[in-house]
């Protein structure tokens, strides 16, 4: 079987990067921006830049893509910098990453998206440095390395969200990333919703639609937002969304609450070690978003760089 994933692809020629990337350092170099205070003015300078040096190909793809029913795209070849070392505590010098923030928030505000933050992940900052933390270690996180974080979803303890709504309330739409380096060639591993209904039977496909599961958050929520329990009860794994199904899981904090939901957990857990997937290593320079509610996600352990080198991705949520 080949995989269901639909991805959207496309790639900048090497003087349309050069242009691009010229005007948006022309942009930021008079200005000290900060993404968390001024993300509003890093989207508009870099969404301009995007708007006059991209084919018209590229910038539809972008403008439709939410709409398409589309799993994920991919867009290669875009500017670069001289960047810093990978900063493996988590946590960087934004301001001196000007360049790369227009260009994330620019390409978020083409594909008519917000971009957004929780305040009990990540310091409530927009940007997750996905690095091998060293104070990560043994977890199951995007700061981590030597574990393998399993077929997952985000912040799946949250309920799924509507057109118009708060995104910080609910599951994230979209989970977006540029790719700094990746010198340890460690794939980002995407999988269709649909493909994993091909691998269970039809009651344990049945069985994740009842809400008979409960939910926790991921090793990175460091706080319940609500101030109340952190385990969402009495939840389907699977539901039917407008675009097909969408799905919440984390092999690591979903529990089925009967012995039912439970063996029907179990099969869809085993069967998920040979779902179809695609395996994108991002390059320095390639932006990657994906539908986190119809996508499935992994990354294998690996052993990083030296620190100053190591993988470095840049996550921002949108919706």
């Amino acid at each position: 079987m080949t995989s269901l994933v639909r991805l959207t692809r496309g790639r900048l020629d090497d003087a349309i990067r050069d242009l691009l990337g010229k005007e948006i350092e022309e942009r930021v170099a008079t200005s000290n921006l900060d993404p968390d205070g001024q993300e509003a003015i890093l989207a508009s300078i870099g969404a301009h830049a995007l708007s006059r040096y991209l084919p018209g190909e590229i910038l539809n793809a972008l403008r439709v893509f939410p709409a398409t029913g589309a799993h994920a795209l991919l867009l290669s070849h875009l500017p670069t910098w001289e960047f810093p070392p990978t900063p493996v505590n988590g946590f960087g010098a934004e301001a001196e990453l000007a360049e790369i923030n227009a260009l994330h928030f620019g390409l978020i505000q083409l594909l008519g998206l917000t971009p957004f933050a929780v305040d009990y992940e990540n310091d409530g900052r927009l940007i997750r440095n996905v690095v091998p933390n060293p104070a990560a270690a043994g977890k199951t996180s995007s700061w981590g390395s030597d574990s393998e974080f399993f077929w997952h979803t985000d912040n799946p303890h949250l309920p799924f969200g509507e057109p118009g709504t708060d995104p910080r309330l609910y599951i994230p739409r979209y989970l977006t990333f540029y790719g700094v380096r990746n010198l340890e060639r460690v794939p980002t591993e995407i999988a269709a919703v649909d493909d994993a209904a091909r691998l269970v039977d039809e009651q344990t496909w049945r069985q994740l639609h009842f809400a008979s599961y409960e939910v926790g958050p991921p090793a990175s929520v460091n706080t319940d937002p609500a101030g109340g329990a952190t385990v969402r009860l009495a939840t389907p794994v699977v539901e039917p969304g407008g675009d097909g199904f969408r799905v919440r899981y984390d092999r690591g904090t979903t529990r089925g609450q009967t012995d039912e939901a439970a063996a029907a957990l179990d099969t869809w857990t085993q069967a998920l070690t040979g779902i179809q997937r695609l395996e994108l290593v991002l390059e320095p320079g390639e932006f990657l978003i994906f539908d986190n509610c119809r996508v499935l996600h992994r990354r294998r352990g690996f052993t990083p760089e030296p620190a100053d080198a190591a993988r470095w991705l840049r996550r921002c949520y949108a919706s």
